[in-house]
């Protein structure tokens, strides 16, 4: 009886010592920091939980967009949307129906006009002109929402597509969410509340390469 409790105790030091260079380790893992200058092409990933939209019996899931902000000092363009210096544009895939293409520029409108999203995390880069060809190679072979390829997935698949491995976003399990890529944002030490979007443009969509204006109901 007597060896039987201690080998317990050297079981539970063992344990112990275990988790305690485990936890060192993990907090000894600093969190990255992403450069991003106030110029050139700025790449942003938002993500917004839900939290401040849920009511009782009634869960918010959450939203997730990429945000593109031009301060080259020029116009660039992305697919045929001219985006001057000093603008920005978001776009996402979107599950509405009638609206499965590509949305443009409907978040910013939701946050001017009904101040939706509040809360929202984002993580910006800069990026060069020429990944934006990746983007709009990304949007063409990925171009609806669908059940297991929702916003939240569209979203950071396009975001590593472009940023490359130091700047991308993990997540685990097969379902990706706005709450996983809170936790992927953990890595950062860079994220930014509220993120402001108000120098976006009007909304439109493109759906099987129709480009469609769009307005909010009034």
């Amino acid at each position: 009886m007597k060896k039987r409790i201690i080998a317990w105790v050297v079981l539970l030091s063992v344990c112990a010592a275990a988790l305690g260079l485990w936890c060192s380790a993990a907090a000894g893992k600093a969190a990255r920091t992403l450069p991003c200058e106030e110029e050139g092409l700025i790449l942003s990933i938002t993500t917004f939980d839900g939290k401040s939209e849920s009511k009782p019996f009634l869960k918010c899931f959450g939203h997730t967009w990429i945000g593109l902000d031009n301060r080259t000092g020029h116009t660039v363009y992305l697919k045929d949307r001219a985006i001057p210096d000093g603008e920005m544009v978001t776009f996402l895939v979107w599950a509405v129906s009638g609206l499965s293409g590509l949305l443009f520029d409907l978040e910013p409108c939701y946050i001017a006009n009904y101040g939706r999203y509040t809360g929202r995390l984002s993580l910006s880069t800069n990026i060069g002109e020429e990944q934006l060809k990746v983007i709009e190679d990304y949007m063409e072979q990925h171009d609806k929402w669908t059940v297991d390829k929702n916003c939240s997935y569209w979203s950071i698949h396009l975001w590593n597509a472009v940023v490359g491995e130091d700047a991308a976003l993990k997540i685990r399990g097969f379902v990706c969410t706005p709450e996983k890529i809170e936790q992927a944002f953990s890595a950062f030490d860079c994220v930014e509340v509220d993120k402001d979007f108000s120098r976006a443009g009007d909304i439109y969509c493109y759906k099987d390469g129709e480009r469609t204006e769009l307005q909010l109901c009034s």
